[in-house]
């Protein structure tokens, strides 16, 4: 399994974020993908996050077109597109997750070249997966495709104005883009924010149970070794859980975000920060706000500043509160998903959807329950879970929770 495409972060020296979709072979960023990021994401002040989801995205369709043999620049020029089964296959590989989409992919490259617009059957490559194929969520592979749309729609814009009004391939071309971003968009999977009725999204309190036993720094089947880990990844647990923050916000916290006196916590956004050296740079994606700490959270939040966190070298270096065991730097967004995998691998038990995303669920699911065991009025409610959680009040997120 071989992917000559890569995305690359790159770290400008204001401490701007730039992801680039690169091609391994040649060597060099992909030059029509880096244009589209700069000129159409990037100018109009994408967050890095964005430029990142549109380069994977991207990076499907270059994968899909790679292994079938089409040259869509050209096919541009003579007033084509995708034809029909062509979307149905692209489609079909962005709900795919990366790993099937480049095993498909590589596969039907090594096909004759008179072969490879045929589709491979996915019974095909399920017989060849070593675990049973699965796909991304449903609002996961709309993001892909609406993504792979736009860009082919630039595209075919720059393509039209390349050519003279008179140009017969100019119509051509666009019937022919028309049809297809039509066709893309009947078949994006539909997406709903709102649950069903009575639909608990959180985890159901034995295994929130379960969780905080186990994460105990005490516990005997904590599943790590050594002090400052053990009280890292269980202040993690219990911030994410009792703030219902995400593991952006998580990991931007410094410690002057931090008012003892107070007991409150400020959710900062931070964007293209130059004092984080992190490449994929955390950030708070939402709104900034200030939070209040019970007293427990409060005593550890300050147990580990002055003790676990201290004692390792290097993390003098910076503020940032949460830091790497070993080496002092910043704490990376694959170490807060490496905490859960590990918890998921070792512990017996634990469900696969638990993640640090879970977990802000499930504090919707307490606030939910808290609300209606008290005389608060819908209207505040939805004011009070907008702010906690960092939304716009006019966004309407609040309402559909």
């Amino acid at each position: 399994m071989t992917n000559r495409f890569a995305v690359r972060m790159l770290l400008f020296h204001g401490g701007e974020r730039f992801p680039v979709l690169f091609d391994k072979v040649a060597g060099q960023p992909v030059f029509d993908a880096t244009i589209y990021a700069l000129t159409e994401l990037r100018a109009r002040n994408r967050a890095s996050s964005t430029i990142d989801q549109s380069a994977r995205s991207i990076m499907v369709l270059q994968l899909f077109l790679e292994s079938r043999g089409i040259d869509l620049a050209q096919r541009m020029q003579r007033g084509r597109v995708l034809e029909v089964g062509e979307i149905d296959e692209l489609v079909r590989l962005c709900r795919l997750p990366l790993s099937a989409v480049i095993d498909n992919t590589a596969v039907n490259a090594q096909l004759p070249t008179t072969q490879r617009h045929k589709a491979e059957p996915l019974e095909r490559v399920r017989m060849r997966l070593k675990t049973p194929l699965a796909e991304i969520a449903p609002a996961s592979a709309a993001i892909r495709l609406i993504y792979i749309r736009e860009y082919v729609g630039w595209l075919a814009t720059g393509q039209m104005l390349r050519l003279s009004i008179t140009h017969p391939a100019r119509a051509a071309l666009e019937s022919a883009i028309g049809a297809f971003m039509s066709a893309i968009g009947a078949r994006i999977p539909p997406t709903s924010i709102r649950r069903g009725i009575g639909q608990r999204e959180g985890l159901p309190p034995e295994v929130l149970t379960r969780v905080l036993e186990v994460t105990n720094p005490n516990a005997n089947e904590n599943p790590w070794k050594g002090a400052h880990v053990r009280e890292r990844n269980q202040l993690v647990i219990h911030l994410m859980r009792e703030l219902g923050i995400r593991r952006g916000e998580l990991l931007g916290l410094k410690i002057s975000d931090i008012d003892f006196r107070a007991n409150t916590l400020l959710i900062a956004r931070r964007a293209d920060d130059p004092a984080d050296p992190r490449r994929r740079q955390p950030n708070a994606k939402t709104r900034d706000r200030r939070l209040d700490l019970g007293e427990d959270l409060a005593c550890r939040l300050r147990s580990y500043v002055l003790g676990a966190r201290r004692n390792i070298r290097g993390a003098r270096r910076h503020e940032f509160l949460f830091v790497a065991n070993g080496t002092g730097a910043p704490m990376t967004l694959e170490g807060v998903t490496k905490v859960f995998q590990t918890l998921r691998k070792k512990v017996p038990g634990l469900p696969d959807e638990l993640t640090g995303h879970v977990l802000r669920h499930t504090w919707n699911d307490e606030f939910s329950e808290a609300i209606d065991a008290s005389n608060v009025s819908e209207e505040s409610e939805n004011n009070m879970r907008s702010y906690l959680m960092g939304w716009s009040p006019t966004s309407g997120t609040a309402v559909v929770v």
